[in-house]
């Protein structure tokens, strides 16, 4: 087949400034929490005759007026919490070195798929196991891999059914089927019914989704890190091996933040204090006094 011209893709530049470092996986989960969570946002560009409290609940119903607006913050913070495992996870499993402490971290790859003609639009690669939001078999994945199963089994219920609402918002309009609503396990489902909660609801919702995502890491994080850090090196404080400042990075500089000029050239300057930072709290814990 002829080869066309491509044509550009528009794209308008973003005014915004972020300290979520959206280059490591959970800072990328942070960075798209906020983003959806910014939809439930509309401005205020008036006073009128209302006091705030009234014109804060004027708001919210105008969130609410734009169907399926509330539904689809919700399907973007379960698609973010899915794709930040599928993404920590095949970024610990290409870590060099990382593998003579887990044997079978590997199996968190993800594996490639063929392109073929008659599929312009499949997947071109295949996640560990079948399903990354079935929860009993990711945490059996984990427990192979790494030795944790970091969701707790009594969240199973809330998780699935939040699932289910990212299927309804995907594939189904937004509309509860009367099919799936013996699925649910958590929420009280009426068929038929648009998803349409209000935004107190969809915030708290998101802030759980987000509160798993980050509980996933730091289980997560604590085994890697409890494991690989007796194992190194004495010098490590000093001079710490690649695999450590890997470890680092991946999982966003724990969090920490430092303040910056701004410039380019201080750039470097905060990585080091950051690496730093995350260096001597390790040396807290893992240096005998």
């Amino acid at each position: 087949m002829k080869s066309m011209t491509k044509i550009l893709f528009p794209n308008e530049p973003i005014s915004e400034w972020t300290v979520c470092r959206p280059f490591t996986a959970p800072g990328l989960f942070a960075y798209r929490h906020l983003q959806a969570d910014g939809l439930l946002h509309f401005p205020d560009y008036g006073e009128g005759e209302l006091n705030s409290e009234q014109r804060r609940e004027a708001l919210d119903r105008a969130v609410t007026l734009h169907r399926p607006l509330t539904a689809l913050i919700i399907f973007l913070n379960v698609v973010a919490l899915e794709d930040f495992i599928r993404d920590l996870g095949a970024r610990l499993a290409s870590i060099d070195g990382l593998s003579q402490f887990f044997p079978k971290i590997d199996q968190l790859k993800l594996g490639s798929i063929p392109s073929k003609q008659n599929k312009l639009f499949a997947r071109l690669d295949k996640d560990p196991i079948p399903n990354l939001l079935d929860f009993k078999e990711l945490n059996k994945l984990y427990d192979e891999c790494i030795g944790v199963q970091p969701i707790s089994e009594t969240e199973f219920p809330r998780l699935y059914d939040l699932t289910l609402v990212r299927h309804t918002v995907a594939h189904n309009g937004a509309i509860f089927r009367q099919v799936d609503v013996p699925r649910f396990q958590y929420y009280n489902i009426t068929p038929n019914q648009i998803i349409n909660p209000p935004p107190k609801f969809v915030k708290d919702t998101c802030s759980y989704l987000y509160k798993t995502g980050r509980n996933f890491e730091e289980c997560v994080r604590s085994k890697v890190i409890s494991e690989v850090m007796p194992q190194l090196d004495k010098t490590w404080p000093i001079e710490p091996p690649d695999l450590l400042l890997s470890l680092i990075e991946v999982f966003n500089f724990f969090g920490k933040i430092v303040t910056s000029s701004g410039f380019e050239k201080d750039s470097q300057h905060i990585h080091d204090k950051l690496v730093r930072l995350c260096l001597d709290e390790l040396k807290e814990i893992y240096v005998i006094k």
